[in-house]
């Protein structure tokens, strides 16, 4: 086989291994979907924060807030995951486990049923801290 037709079958076979992939996802369960979803959303507003300027973190932190709300509130419920991760960087936490560990504490006061609906979470972190 020569170099040109290895890397064609190749190509084939990772195109191969890529469909078998998105039959799976799109077999599983509508959580298994959201949470790939959300993988990737993640991914990308963290590939899109890296080198930004700080004064825009807020903003940023913000907006991400309002994309991935679902997520964030399911994850401060456990205390960990991707995207309280991502909300430290932005929020410039030092200790992301720490940080998931303190909005699991304060899950009710984040996101209890006095919080206006309106409002944005980082709003919210950022008077509690």
């Amino acid at each position: 086989m020569n170099k040109k037709t290895s890397s064609w079958t190749r190509g084939l076979a990772l195109c191969g291994v890529a469909a078998i992939g998105l039959g799976l996802a799109t077999s599983s369960s509508a959580r298994d979907r959201d949470d790939l979803i959300t993988t990737a959303s993640t991914a990308g507003t963290t590939a899109y924060i890296v080198g930004k300027n700080i004064d825009d973190d807020f903003a940023q932190a913000q907006d991400f807030a309002d994309t991935q709300s679902v997520a964030l509130r399911r994850e401060a419920a456990t205390g960990e995951g991707e995207n309280l991760d991502a909300l430290a960087a932005l929020l410039h936490e030092e200790n992301p486990d720490a940080f998931g560990q303190w909005m699991q504490s304060n899950y009710s006061t984040l996101y209890g049923p006095d919080v206006a609906a309106e409002s944005n979470v980082v709003d919210r972190i950022v008077a509690m801290r």
